[in-house]
Order: C-alpha cells, then sequence, then structure tokens
C-alpha cells in the first residue's frame, strides 16, 4: 500500500492503479485483475442452492446476495423465522444444505454496511447453532473468523448479536480461551485475508458510494487488526510460537502497519494497541525497520484526532525499548522536528491522560548536551499545543504541568549562559502575565485551579539554576513589584467612570501576587533543600504602597484594601514583628478618627476583614483586643442601620471577636435589639443574628431573653410568623441545648410550632420540622405534651392548634393516661351551658325528631355571650366535639375511662351534637360555630354530625359497650326531665340513642320495662320533652307496646276535654304535640283508640278553629298535627270538620302570604301536611268531597300568594316548606291562573324550589297561550312582541367575571333565572307562527339580547379558552341536547345542570334564532372561539338542526293546501344522506326544479340553492329566482319552507295569464319557453321553434288560425334589416 504525501492523511489500499470509483480500473466493470475474490470481496462466487429443498428458502438466500439492504434485512428476517420454526427438537433442525450455503454468504454478509444487516447475519448464526447444534459446530472453523470478527463491530447491537450468539455455548472464560486457542490458526487465516482487501474488491463502484466503501474497508481492517490483538492478548508465548509463520505474514502486510495513518481513528487505535501488545510480547516484528518507520515518521505527519493518546503511549512503549529512534533516520526532517510539529497541534481532543503520557515520552527522549535551538523549539512547540484553540479547558493544568517539566528537563540540559537566554524566553514572561495581564481574554499562561501549583514549581526549577539566571530572576520579582505598586498607585479615583473596574484589576493583581507568595513559601518550608527567597522584600513594597495610599485618599481605593486583605490571608508569614504593628497602627487609626467614614467607604469590608485576619496571627492576643474593643465600640456609636449591622457582623463572626463580645454589654444589647426589629419587619439584620448565633456571640441569658422575647412576637404580630420562625430556627441550631435546658421556654415554643405546622406553608412545615427535630435531639425527658392538649382543648383563640394536631400529638404521648388527654368534662359543660339556655327556633319543629315537643319551651330573649373561638370560629364545645370524635377513631383507649367518665362524655358530646344539627338546619351564625359559611366549616359540622350518630349506632350494637350505653341512657333520661332548651336537646339525644338500640336489639323487654313507665308517659311539663324522645325512639316499634298504646288513649281523651282558654293552653299544647308523635307510630288511619274518642276529640279541636286569630302560630301547628293522625281514622264520618280544617288551612295560608311567612312557617308546614293527607285520603265521603271542591279556588289564590310571599333568610326549613308549596303549585290547572304576568318575578327568586314552579307553570302557560296570539296576530295585523316581564329577566345578564369559578360551579340562582327566562323565550318561539318569529327576533335583535347570551355560554362552556365542553364525556346527548327537563337537571351536580341548560339554549338559539347566532360569530374579535365554536357546533349540533329543518320541510309538503284550479302542488323530496331538498313545479310534461343543499356546519355556513332544471324562463330570470329564494331563506332566520314558498309563487305568477301554443297545444315549448309570438290580427300566442316550422313546412307567413300574414321575426328587426 502506498501512503499520499501531505499531511498524513492516508488512503486505503486499491488493488486498481486509479483506486475506488476510478474509470481506469483493470478488468470490465471495476472488478479488477482478480477472475474471483475470497470470502469477503463481492467477487467471490456465489454459492450452489440445488440441494436446498425448501423453495422460499432459496429465494430468500438468493436476496441476501442482492445489493439492496433493505432486501437483505427483509430475506433475513425470512431466514429467521425459517430457521425458528425448525428447532432441533423438530426433525434435528435445518437441513444440512441451508448451512453449506450459509458458511459460504456469512462472512461477506456480517460486514454489509447496512448494521441491521450485519445484526441480522450474527442472529441468524446463533439461531442455526441452537437449530443443527453437532452439525453446525462442524462448520465453526470455516466462520469463527467472521463470528469473532463481530466483537469489534462499532455498532453496539452489531456487537452484542455477535457476542450473545457465542455466550450462548462458550458460558465460561475456559471455554471462550479453548476456541481462540483452537482456532487460532483459522482466525490468523481469515484476519491475513481480511487485511489483503482492498476498497475496491470489497465493495462494487457501480452499487457503492466512496464513503460507504471506505466505511466498509475500515471495518475489515479493524476487525482484521483486532483478531490478532485479541489472539496475542489471549495466548500463551507458546500457543504463539505453534502459528509463527501466520504471524510472520500477517505482519509482513504492509497494510497492517501503514493503517497508522489512515483516516479513521478506530484503525489508528487499534494499531496503537497491537503496537502496545507486540513490545510487550517482544515480537520480532516490533524490531523491523519498517514498523518503526511506519510508527515514528508515518505516525507522526498523520493527523491523529482520536487517537492521539494511543499514539502517544505507543511512542512512549517504542521509546522504552528502542530509546536511538529518535537520533537515527535518513530523511530529511529528524524525528525530533517532526515530534515538534505533533506536539503544536495539541491533544487533538485526548483527554488529560495525554498531557501525562506526552511528559513521559519527553523525559525518556535522550536530551543530553542539547542546543539552545531544539530547547526552544521543543517549548514553543508545548506552548502552542497548551494555547492550541481546539484545546479543551480540561485539559491546561495537565498541559502546562507538562511544559513545566519539559522546561525543567530543559534547563538542566543547556550551559548556564544558555540558561540565561531560555529563561528570560519562555519562563519570566509567564510570571510577569499571570500577576499583571488581568483581562477577559485568554493569554499564554496556566489559569485555573491548579495554576498556582504549576507556577511554584516553575519558581522552584529557577531558583535551583545556576547563578546568573537565578540573579535575572530576583531582578524580575523586583521589576513585576514596581510595576504592581506604580499600578496601585495610579489606579483611578471614585469620580472616576472606570473607577470599578481600575480597584477590581489591582485587587486581582494583588490577590494573584500574594497567593503565588504564600504557595512558594509553603513549599519552601517543606522542602529540605535550601531555596533562596526573592519574594519577602517586593511583597513589603506592595503592601506599603497600600497602606499608604489608603492613608493619602481617605480609603476610597478598595482595590488597596483588599489587596492587604489577601496578603494577610495568604501570605501570613509576611507578618511579623513591625509589619503587624504598621497595620494595626493603621486599622486603629481609621477607628479612632472617624469610624463612621471607615465603615461607610468601599473599603470598610475589607479593612473589617483585616481586623479579623490580625487576630489569627499568634502571639498579639492583647494587642489584638485593644484593636477589636476600639472597632466594636466606634461601630456601637454608628446609627442604628445597615451599615452599623454589616460592621458588627464582621467584628463578632470570628472565633476571637465572638469571645470578646460576650464580654461587651453594649454590643449584646445592640444585637438583640437589631434582632426583634428585623423579625418585625423594620430592619434587615439577619447577616448580624446568624453570625453571633453561629460565632456563640450572644452570653447564654441574653440568648434565652431573646428567644422569649421571640416567642412574644409570635403572639403580637402574627403576620411576622414566617420572620418569628426564621428567627428562632437560627437560634435552636445555634445552642438547642439551651431551650432543652428550660422547659417554659421549650414548652412554648413546642405549642407555637405546633401551630404553624397546620397553616398549610411548605416553607413554615419544613421549618417547624427542622426545629421539633432539634429539640427532640436534645431532649432527655419527655416533652410537655399533655400541657399542650389541655390547654388546646380548655381554651380557644386564633392561636389555637387545629384538632388534628392535638389529636396527634395525644396518639404520641405513650403512657399517658387517657383522662389527661381528653377533654375536660366540667370545662365542656360550662362552656356548652351560654348555647343550650337559648331560645328554639320554632321552624326547628319541622326537621326536629320530637316535632312541635321543641315548641313547648317558651321563648326567652337571652342572646349568646361572648364565648372563645379559634381562627375558624369554632368555639370549645365544638373542638372538644371534634377532638372527641377523632380520638373515638382513633388509638387512643376510650374503653380504659371510668364508665361514669365516658357517660359523661358522650353526654356532652350528644348535646354539642344537636346543636350543630340545628345551627346546619337554620344556617344561622354564632352558634357553635360562628358561620358555617367560611372555608370548610360546613363540611366540617356535617361530618361530625354524621360521624356521631355512626358511633351511636355501633355503640348500640356492641356488647362490651352495654354499661356505658344504660348509663348515657339513664343520664339523657334526667336531663329530658326539665322544660327547657336543655331538656329538649337532652331529649333529642335520648331519642336517637333508643332508636339506635331498638334498631340493633329490638324493644326488649328490659328496655320497655326501662322505658315505658307511667310517670314517663305523662302529658306534665316535667314529662312532656322526656315521654317525647320514649315515643320517637321506640318509632314503629311502638305498635305493639301496650304503654303507647295506653299513653296513646289517654292523649285522646285529654284532647277531647281541652280548652286553648287562659292557663290551659300549655297543657293542650303539650296533649297535641304527643297526640300528634304517638299517631306517627301508627300507620295512617289505624290508631289503636275508638272511633268515638277520636270524634269527640276532632269535634273540640275544631271547634277552636272557629276563631283562629285566637290561637298562636305555635298552637296552630300543633292542631293541624293531630288532626293529620286523627281525621283519616274517622274517615267515613260526616260532619263539618273537613269544612272546618281544610277552612282552617287557606287561613293560616292568607295569613303566612303576608310578611309573616317566617313566623307562620311551622304552621303553614303542618296545614300543608294536613291539606295533602286529606285530598289523599282514599274513598273520601261526600262531605270531604265537597270541601274539596269548594276549597280549590281559595287554594289556589293562597297558595300562589305563599309562592309570591317575600323569604328573608334561608334554610332548610324554608326550603321543605318551598318545595311542598311548589309540587301542589305545579298541580293547580291553568284556570286558576289568570295572569302569568305576575308569575314571571318569581323566576328571580332566591328560592331554587320557587323558580322551578314559576318556570313550570310559565312553560306551560306560554306554550297553551302563544298558538291563539299567533292567531289574533294574524288577524289584526300587528307585530307580535315577547312579554316586557320577560325581557325585564334578560337585562342583567351575568358574564363569567362575576362569579368565581367556586360559586359559579354551584349555579348561582341569578345565573339559573336568566338561563331559564332563556327557556321561557324560546318557549315562546316553538309554538308560534313564522311571522311572529320573526317578530320575535327582530325585537331581540332590536333589544341586543342575544350576544351576552352568547358570550357567558361560551366563557362557561370554554370555548373561549379552546377547551369546549366534551358533551360525550359530561353525558350529554343528542337526547339531552334537544330536551331540558328541569327536574332530572336538579338531581344532578349543580354544574352539570348549568351545563345541560347552556347546551339545550344553544340548541334553540340555533333552532329558532340562526341569524341571530351567525351575526355573532361574524362579529366576535376571538379567532381562538370562533375555531372552537365551529368545530364543536358542526360536530354535535349541526345534525340535529339539519335533521330538524328537514323534518319541519318534510311535514310542511305533507300537509300543503289543496292548490286553486289553474295551480299545482310543490313537489318536494327530502334526501337526508344529502341533506339536499328538492322542490319541482310540474309545467306540462316537464317540471322546473331546485335544489337546496345544506352544509354539515349549518347554520354556521348558509344553505346553497342550486337550478336543476329551467323551463318557461330565460335564463337570466332563472337565476334571479334561485338567488331570491337563498336571499329568503338566509334572511327568515334559515326558514327553508319560506324559500319554497317563494319559489312556487315566482313560478305562479311567471305562469299567470300564459295560454297554449296554437300549433303544439303546449305551454311549454323544446327550448323550455312559453308562447311569445302573437298574431297581430287573431291575438293568439306561439312558441317561435312552433311557428317557424309551421312556416317551414306550409311554405307560408301566414298564421295557423287566421291565416292572416304574420311577422315571425317582428317589427324591430324588419327595420334594422331595412335600414
Amino acid at each position: 500500500m502506498k501512503t499520499a504525501k501531505g499531511k498524513g492523511k492516508g488512503k486505503p489500499i486499491s488493488r486498481s492503479t486509479s483506486g475506488f470509483g476510478s474509470a481506469n480500473a483493470a478488468g470490465f466493470g471495476g472488478f479488477g485483475d482478480s477472475a474471483s475474490g475470497s470470502s469477503l470481496s463481492y467477487l467471490a462466487e456465489p454459492p450452489s442452492f440445488s440441494n436446498v429443498t425448501d423453495p422460499h428458502v432459496v429465494v430468500s438466500l438468493k436476496n441476501v446476495l442482492k445489493k439492496d439492504s433493505t432486501t437483505k434485512a427483509k430475506a433475513l428476517e425470512e431466514l429467521l423465522a425459517y430457521v425458528r420454526d425448525h428447532p432441533f427438537e423438530k426433525d434435528g433442525g435445518v437441513e444440512e444444505a441451508v448451512l453449506d450455503v450459509w458458511v459460504q454468504m456469512y462472512p461477506r454478509t456480517s460486514i454489509d454496511n447496512a448494521r441491521r444487516v450485519r445484526e441480522l447475519s450474527h442472529n441468524l448464526q446463533f439461531e442455526l447453532m441452537k437449530s443443527a447444534r453437532k452439525r453446525m459446530e462442524r462448520h465453526i472453523p470455516t466462520i469463527v473468523g467472521a463470528w469473532l470478527a463481530g466483537l469489534y463491530d462499532r455498532d453496539r447491537a452489531v456487537a452484542r448479536a455477535a457476542n450473545d450468539g457465542l455466550a450462548s455455548f462458550l458460558n465460561t472464560p475456559e471455554k471462550v480461551l479453548g476456541l481462540w486457542k483452537k482456532c487460532q490458526s483459522q482466525i490468523l487465516d481469515y484476519a491475513i485475508e481480511a487485511v489483503q482487501e482492498t476498497q475496491d474488491t470489497l465493495s462494487d463502484e457501480r452499487s457503492t458510494t466512496k464513503e460507504d466503501a471506505e466505511a466498509k474497508y475500515y471495518r475489515v481492517i479493524t476487525a482484521s487488526l483486532s483478531l490478532v490483538l485479541g489472539l496475542l492478548q489471549k495466548l500463551s508465548d507458546d500457543d504463539i510460537a505453534k502459528a509463527q509463520a501466520q504471524y510472520d505474514s500477517f505482519f509482513e502486510q504492509d497494510a497492517v502497519w501503514k493503517a497508522l495513518t489512515y483516516n479513521d481513528s478506530s484503525v489508528r487505535k487499534t494499531v496503537c494497541h497491537l503496537v502496545f501488545t507486540c513490545l510487550d510480547r517482544k515480537l520480532p516484528c516490533a524490531e523491523e525497520t519498517k514498523v518503526r518507520q511506519a510508527i515514528v515518521t508515518g505516525g507522526l505527519r498523520t493527523d491523529q484526532s482520536g487517537s492521539a493518546l494511543e499514539y502517544v503511549r505507543a511512542l512512549t512503549k517504542l521509546t522504552q525499548s528502542q530509546p536511538d529512534i529518535w537520533t537515527s533516520g535518513t530523511e530529511k526532517k529528524s524525528p525530533l522536528a517532526r515530534l515538534q510539529m505533533f506536539i503544536a497541534k495539541g491533544s487533538q481532543g485526548s483527554p488529560p491522560k495525554f498531557w501525562e503520557y506526552l511528559d513521559q515520552l519527553l523525559a525518556l527522549i535522550p536530551l543530553e548536551a542539547t542546543s539552545l535551538d531544539l530547547a526552544n523549539g521543543i517549548l514553543t512547540s508545548l506552548k502552542s499545543g497548551v494555547t492550541h484553540r481546539d484545546e479543551p479547558r480540561t485539559n491546561t493544568s495537565y498541559a502546562w504541568k507538562c511544559y513545566i517539566d519539559a522546561a525543567r528537563r530543559l534547563l538542566q540540559s543547556l550551559a548556564p549562559t544558555e540558561q540565561h537566554s531560555f529563561g528570560q524566553a519562555h519562563l519570566f514572561p509567564l510570571f510577569e502575565q499571570f500577576i499583571l495581564s488581568v483581562s477577559e481574554k485568554q493569554t499564554a499562561i496556566p489559569l485555573g485551579p491548579n495554576a498556582m501549583a504549576i507556577f511554584v514549581d516553575a519558581y522552584m526549577a529557577i531558583a535551583s539554576s545556576e547563578e546568573p539566571l537565578r540573579l535575572a530572576f530576583e531582578d524580575e520579582w523586583k521589576r513585576v513589584a514596581s510595576i504592581l505598586c506604580a499600578n496601585i498607585s495610579a489606579s483611578l479615583p471614585e469620580v472616576s467612570k472606570e473607577y470599578q473596574a481600575s480597584q477590581e484589576k489591582i485587587s486581582e493583581e494583588g490577590r494573584r501576587w500574594f497567593g503565588l507568595v504564600g504557595q512558594i513559601m509553603a513549599k519552601m518550608d517543606k522542602m529540605s533543600a535550601s531555596i533562596p527567597d526573592y519574594t519577602t522584600q517586593p511583597s513589603s513594597d506592595i503592601i506599603d504602597q497600600s497602606l499608604s495610599l489608603l492613608q493619602t485618599r481617605n480609603l476610597k481605593p478598595y482595590g488597596a484594601a483588599r489587596i492587604l486583605e489577601y496578603a494577610l490571608s495568604t501570605s501570613q508569614h509576611l507578618f511579623k514583628g513591625d509589619r503587624w504593628n504598621a497595620i494595626a497602627d493603621f486599622l486603629m487609626a481609621v477607628a479612632v478618627n472617624d469610624m463612621k467614614k471607615a465603615a461607610t467607604s468601599s473599603s470598610a469590608p475589607y479593612l473589617l476583614s483585616c481586623v479579623q485576619l490580625l487576630g489569627a496571627v499568634s502571639e498579639r492576643d492583647s494587642d489584638f483586643s485593644a484593636l477589636w474593643a476600639t472597632w466594636a465600640e466606634g461601630a456601637a456609636k454608628l446609627q442604628p442601620g445597615e451599615t452599623q449591622d454589616s460592621t458588627l457582623t464582621s467584628l463578632v463572626s470570628n472565633d476571637k471577636g465572638s469571645r470578646l463580645a460576650q464580654q461587651h454589654t453594649e454590643l449584646q444589647r445592640i444585637i438583640s435589639q437589631r434582632s426583634l426589629a428585623t423579625v418585625s419587619g423594620t430592619a434587615d439584620a439577619w447577616g448580624l443574628l446568624d453570625g453571633a448565633v453561629t460565632y456563640q456571640a450572644l452570653e447564654d441569658g441574653v440568648y434565652t431573653k431573646l428567644a422569649q422575647d421571640l416567642l412574644d412576637l409570635f403572639n403580637r404580630e402574627p403576620e411576622s410568623s414566617s420572620n418569628s420562625l426564621r428567627a428562632v430556627e437560627i437560634l435552636v441550631k445555634g445552642r438547642p441545648a439551651l431551650f432543652s435546658a428550660n422547659d417554659e421556654l421549650k414548652t412554648a415554643l413546642l405549642a407555637r410550632l405546633l401551630s404553624l405546622s397546620e397553616i398549610g406553608d411548605t416553607t413554615l412545615s419544613t421549618q417547624t420540622q427542622s426545629i421539633r427535630a432539634l429539640l427532640d435531639s436534645q431532649s432527655e425527658g419527655k416533652l410537655p405534651i399533655v400541657g399542650i392538649i389541655q390547654s388546646n382543648l380548655d381554651r380557644a383563640g386564633p392561636q389555637s392548634l387545629g384538632i388534628a394536631t392535638v389529636l396527634s400529638q395525644a396518639e404520641g404521648s405513650s403512657g399517658v393516661p387517657p383522662e389527661d388527654v381528653l377533654p375536660n368534662v366540667k370545662v365542656w359543660a360550662q362552656e356548652l351551658e351560654p348555647f343550650l339556655e337559648q331560645p328554639i327556633d320554632s321552624s326547628l319543629s319541622i326537621t326536629s325528631n320530637i316535632s312541635g315537643a321543641a315548641a313547648l319551651i317558651k321563648p326567652s330573649t337571652r342572646s349568646v355571650p361572648r364565648v372563645q373561638r379559634d381562627r375558624k370560629g369554632r368555639s370549645i364545645p365544638a373542638r372538644m366535639a371534634l377532638f372527641l370524635d377523632q380520638a373515638l377513631r382513633s388509638r387512643l383507649d376510650f374503653a380504659a375511662l371510668p364508665v361514669d367518665t365516658q357517660a359523661e362524655l358522650l353526654c356532652l358530646h350528644g348535646l354539642t351534637t344537636q346543636l350543630v344539627s340545628d345551627q346546619i338546619t337554620l344556617g344561622s351564625k354564632g352558634g357553635i360555630w360562628l358561620s358555617l359559611h367560611h372555608g370548610q366549616s360546613a363540611s366540617e359540622a356535617e361530618n361530625l354530625v354524621s360521624s356521631s350518630k355512626n358511633f351511636i349506632n355501633t355503640l348500640a350494637a356492641s356488647s362490651d359497650t352495654s354499661e356505658t350505653l344504660s348509663l348515657l341512657i339513664d343520664t339523657l333520661i334526667v336531663r329530658s326531665q326539665e322544660l327547657s332548651s336543655r331538656g329538649v336537646y337532652s331529649a333529642r339525644a335520648l331519642a336517637e340513642l333508643i332508636a339506635a338500640r331498638i334498631e340493633v336489639q329490638g324493644l326488649t323487654p328490659d328496655l320497655e320495662e326501662k322505658l315505658m313507665k307511667t310517670e314517663y308517659l305523662k302529658a306534665t311539663p316535667e314529662t312532656s320533652l322526656l315521654a317525647a324522645a320514649i315515643v320517637v325512639g321506640a318509632g314503629g316499634s311502638g305498635q305493639i307496646s301496650k304503654p303507647i298504646s295506653n299513653f296513646c288513649n289517654h292523649l285522646v281523651s285529654d284532647a277531647a276535654g281541652a280548652s286553648v282558654e287562659g292557663e290551659k293552653v300549655g297543657k293542650t299544647h303539650a296533649v297535641l304535640a304527643l297526640l300528634s308523635l304517638c299517631g306517627q307510630t301508627y300507620e295512617t288511619g289505624e290508631m289503636p283508640v275508638a272511633n268515638n274518642r277520636i270524634v269527640f276529640a276532632t269535634r273540640q279541636i275544631t271547634s277552636w278553629l272557629d276563631e283562629p286569630e285566637k290561637l298562636e302560630p305555635s298552637l296552630s301547628a300543633e292542631l293541624c298535627r293531630s288532626l293529620t293522625q286523627l281525621l283519616p281514622c274517622m274517615k267515613d264520618v260526616y260532619g263539618q270538620y273537613w269544612e272546618k280544617a281544610l277552612g282552617f288551612c287557606t287561613y293560616l295560608w292568607q295569613q303566612a302570604g303576608g310578611s309573616r311567612f317566617g313566623e307562620m312557617l311551622s304552621a303553614t308546614h303542618a296545614s300543608l301536611r294536613l291539606y295533602k293527607t286529606l285530598s289523599s285520603i282514599a274513598e273520601p265521603n261526600e262531605d270531604l268531597q265537597d270541601a274539596l271542591k269548594e276549597f280549590s279556588d281559595a287554594k289556589a289564590k293562597a297558595l300562589l300568594e305563599l309562592l309570591r310571599a317575600p323569604r328573608f333568610e334561608s334554610s332548610q326549613p324554608v326550603g321543605v316548606v318551598d318545595g311542598i308549596i311548589c309540587r301542589e303549585v305545579e298541580k293547580l290547572p291553568m284556570r286558576h291562573i289568570p295572569d302569568v304576568a305576575d308569575i314571571f318575578p318569581l323566576v328571580a327568586s332566591e328560592s331554587r324550589d320557587i323558580q322551578t314552579a314559576a318556570f313550570n307553570l310559565l312553560h306551560k302557560a306560554i306554550s297553551a297561550q302563544q298558538e291563539q296570539k299567533s292567531v289574533d296576530i294574524l288577524l289584526d295585523n300587528t307585530d307580535a312582541r315577547l312579554p316586557d316581564e320577560l325581557l325585564s329577566l334578560l337585562l342583567d345578564a351575568p358574564t363569567l367575571e362575576q362569579y368565581p369559578d367556586e360559586i359559579l360551579a354551584q349555579f348561582p340562582t341569578s345565573i339559573r333565572c336568566y338561563l331559564l327566562a332563556w327557556k321561557l323565550v324560546f318557549d315562546a318561539y316553538s309554538t308560534s307562527s313564522f311571522k311572529v318569529r320573526n317578530d320575535f327576533t327582530e325585537q331581540l335583535r332590536a333589544e341586543k339580547c342575544a350576544n351576552p347570551l352568547l358570550d357567558f355560554m361560551f366563557d362557561v362552556l370554554g370555548h373561549s379558552a379552546a377547551h369546549p365542553l366534551n358533551l360525550p364525556k359530561a353525558s350529554l346527548g343528542p337526547e339531552q341536547i334537544k330536551d331540558f327537563d328541569i327536574k332530572l337537571a336538579d338531581a344532578e351536580a349543580e354544574e352539570k345542570g348549568m351545563q345541560w341548560l347552556l347546551v339545550h339554549l344553544f340548541y334553540l338559539a340555533l333552532k329558532y334564532t340562526p341569524g341571530l347566532f351567525r351575526t355573532w360569530y361574524i362579529d366576535c374579535r376571538s379567532k381562538q372561539t370562533r375555531i372552537a365554536v365551529e368545530g364543536w357546533t358542526t360536530k354535535f349540533f349541526s345534525p340535529l338542526i339539519i335533521d330538524d329543518a328537514l323534518d319541519d320541510v318534510q311535514t310542511w309538503a305533507d300537509s300543503q293546501e289543496a292548490p286553486s284550479m289553474d295551480e299545482k302542488e310543490l313537489n318536494v323530496k327530502v334526501s337526508r344522506p344529502a341533506r339536499e331538498v328538492t322542490a319541482g313545479y310540474e309545467i306540462d310534461e316537464d317540471e322546473a326544479a331546485i335544489a337546496i343543499k345544506i352544509p354539515s356546519s349549518y347554520p354556521i355556513d348558509g344553505v346553497a340553492v342550486e337550478g336543476l332544471r329551467r323551463v318557461a324562463v330565460d335564463d337570466k330570470k332563472w337565476q334571479s329566482w334561485v338567488r331570491t329564494t337563498r336571499g329568503v331563506i338566509t334572511f327568515s332566520n334559515g326558514n327553508i319552507i319560506d324559500g319554497l314558498q317563494v319559489f312556487r309563487r315566482n313560478i305562479v305568477g311567471a305562469l299567470k295569464g300564459q295560454g297554449e301554443c296554437a300549433i303544439c297545444y303546449s305551454i311549454i315549448s323544446s327550448d323550455k319557453k312559453t308562447p311569445d309570438k302573437r298574431c297581430t290580427t287573431c291575438k293568439n300566442l306561439f312558441h317561435r321553434v312552433c311557428l317557424y316550422k309551421w312556416f317551414s313546412t306550409s311554405n307560408q307567413n301566414t298564421c295557423p288560425l287566421c291565416r292572416n300574414p304574420i311577422d315571425y321575426l317582428g317589427a324591430d328587426t324588419q327595420k334594422r334589416r331595412q335600414g
């Protein structure tokens, strides 16, 4: 092989004289001079496939030999599938012929250019091994070279495939070595064969690019070299000796060593590794001249990018064994000259190890008596390589070390006189440039973290040289120092723009100087040999110059101050004796003369640093103390602020300064004050606090006092919690043991940390956890958990801990008795007392389990005293109830408490829960919770009530708690025997407890005996509430109870003799309340009381109804409840009872319909229930039927008044009553609602039930009334208008900005009113005529009502944000889009109901007012919104609108009125798949037809009208008709029927007065025209075509009828021709 001379870039061998791809290549088509090639060459003869039996396999094998890589890969995949389908277990695997063919194809396929082909070839070889096993193993020697060569493929996937195949049967290192050893000869044969290949023999130039051909050649050469390298590395000398001839043959190949000059880095690396191995094994080939020449000469002049490291290692290895390679040689350029050129290129992308090996190489090269020129050349080359622009920055330190080491060795080999010039040329400039050349540009000097060490080595090398160089070096240091002093002196003043840059420059120069001086002195101290010091005196000059400059320029040149700081920090050996005194005196004078100037100057931080550093000098403690005290006193006199803070921080932030600060009282006071001011936000002295704590500058007492003050700030200034916590964290981290030793401080801090951990702030939570961990680590005993728990349960305030936090502490307090961490019953009862003494709202009788019995308490006017509440508005009873509720479900052992304590806690918990339940029911404020309308208060309260009921059920079901349950029942029985609010709540709790017990165990004899005592079941003030609780608790089980049956009979008898006069009212009220509760125990009409008793009681009760105005609302309610139970039991009895009862209901409703709705709420509810019961009695008697009929008119009027009555507050009882009223109103016939105008305002009610009822009424009324109104408007020829009351509901349109997301999701009633009003508008459209609809549309357009609806709609549904509502995901299908059921919608989540209504309204808007929507769409400025609306409409709505439009057309077509005698029907055909309407009008035997096509995006895009068949008119008029039809549809709200009617009218109008042609007897001629030629004599009309035919056939110009001459052309044409 020959290598092109030039820049060392080698080219692959080519057997043809002109190279790859040359037109002059030998042989036909570039095949070279061989008739047949090796197994790797493309010239190799293909194998014979004749013995392969499977034709499919033959095709695949032949395809592997194709040129296209994709074809090859596909064929290999097919072969893989074939082999896997023929495993060894199936007839011994694949047939032998396939193996024979594959063995011949494998070597060439394994070196293919396509990575996938190579990978598949190795996979196939592996599968064949698995399938054929022993039969394939016989072929391994033939293909072992190609298989092992795959291990060295650059592509990892290919190499992995080859390795996996080999590892499948060579599963131990011994087996692998055995293969290499056994097949050594075959491997060498393959390697020799591969290395003899050329680019031309491996690739066909006709089908392969030059780049691919080179890549394949390099791949083959690398594999060949790697195989031999593998043999040399794995086999022993004896094994190698067996094949010595083959090795010699391989190494004789020129391509082996010339490959070092190839362009491929992998090839070069492999050659270098081969050189290492040959030298290590001491093979003869390494001693040959051509090898040495190839490595030294060829390698040095070749670009070694990517392989420079390996090449330098090879040179080093070769130099170790043959040093004379650098001195011998016959070429013009010496090896050393070539080496210099190589070094000048740098590492050529290699890692830092390159420079280490290059240093080793240069150390091995014999350089005795080196000439100055050679030394200069070597160092110049090194400098060029080090500073080469492509040299990685990570190599810099290693490269400069190589440079200095080489310089040191060269200095030793030079004569003394030559050393001087060599050092000045190559070493002195480095020092000057390093110290003085401070710029952003990269210079040729060592930089980086190890730069100083390099210069130290350089200093040692020069200082160890001969005298001439040493003297010059000393002068050089003095010269550089003088330049630096001049720079310091010439630094720019403060007024200059470049002042800062100038000071930074001299400070950096000083840093480099003293940093280098300090390291030089440190190195000299470690060395045993005496090295002269040339740095001390120049350094002293620089220090003096800096001090002088600071004195003369009032401390402004901060660069000089930084130089002093660097000198003190890095070169402390300079400051012994007088030098220390000089700087100390200077600093002392600065502090004494003008401390303010010193502290505010630019040099202040560096001067303070100098003070600290002077304290680090040993044996000067007393002097330093005086200096520090002077600065501390001066700083204390400064004004509080940033300057004083920074000054003090510097003074205390060191060990000596902190010890002195502890003894300085004034300094302690200032640090404490500034720290507190910082936490309060009036200062920013975090650095001072941190420094004082870190360096222990605060005395113990001051430290403790500061911590206590910080905790006080927590309570006084909650807004500064973050700052306080930050300060406390600093204090605890500094001295945690101090907190652990102070129990009071530790307790207060722990409580505060627990409080802050509840806020939910991640940062605060992390800080609190950190502080808590520090306290725990220092705590020898237990933390004061019990005290914290009790204080947070017994008291409530803004700083109280959350319940979860308190409970977590209780759970973690192991070893503490349960009663110590559970609520205190005395405190609980005391705090609950004010709430139990409050009057009970009468409306609670609607929802209370003891019903009207709760109203037996006389109302009082006592107000709730001021109670303690936490930051969430929870009172102490609320906190205790929540804590106990969670504790019952936690790890706390509640059962370990004494039974009486358990019962008392559960009793208090039950009473509290009843109070909470009432507050939830009424939605009131100032109760157990301050308000339930903020945050999570409502859900927290509801969960408490629900959890309490669950626990009661669990308690009743458990046999382990029977003693506790029994004691709890006894406690509640006692407390229920007082006619007070406490008694009411105790009775309610008792009723729930009894009901839970009976539900689990039934009404057992023991329980009946305990509860159903005669002294309990009495209607006395002491027992009324208790009796109510027992009856309600027994529930349906009481039907079989004899005591309750007897009690019920007694109550009926008492009612018969009761009176509502005077003091007897209270007794009567109690009897009626208990009677209604007893009646509820039994089925309606099934009370176990004699009928005559019931009649007597009813007669007595109804007698009081004659003067209803004398009855209190609460008593009226009980009367209705009692009658509800009594009257069904006497349904067959005639009398005035029925009329009086219904009349009383009417009276109560009329009273409540005014301003007394809230006062009469309970009575209204009871009367509504009474009416419902009476109206639902099966088989009523005639008196009841007559009474109901007479009652209907008054009932309707009264119910409507109730519906319109003002609601001043919202609560669950109000909602219950409204629900009943609305359900009754909806049942009213329309004849009872003469004027719907009064109903419209109710749609705007705050009550959803009232809104719903009003909407339903109007929905029915509008639909029914609009049909008649449409007829009246047409008869009167007036414009239709929507009701003004309805339009007023559309004026206040909502916007998205008015409602937060969480409020909007609740579907506010104002939005619901607006949307329901629009639904009513479209109800008016649904049954109106086309003319009325157009009038409505114009009214809406004039009032500009539609745009606000559409804007709000698309904002809520997400179109404005380009995320429209996904209707299928929201379960809104076509049925929901086309119809809206308000009751079903109310059953859904509020947000779902709103979305449903909006979607339905959009459908109605598209159906009835497409023009308004299209106007909005065109005017919409947001492109994003338009795109979202268009796609959404087209996908979900257009198909429905199109179907509706086609349905309307079909309905209209089927119901066309019969035409008059001279007209015909319009033939209309509807094609739904094509979305097309075809309309035709028959004229004679022809038909004029148009097609109306509806686009898929209708109604966004308008319809298109096309003329199908033109008849009777010319084209101009026909097109006019088509345009007119389209225009009418477009401007009449998209009504296709209007367009069809216009089209028909146009045709009928055109045919008016048209007669038949007297010749053809048809109206339309063959050219689709009507008769237009008239005879001037007989006045008959003829078609032009017919008249022309008549003239042509008769040869006459006479009229066919009158035979008079007729002018065919017409007078005008005749005149033009004559003229």
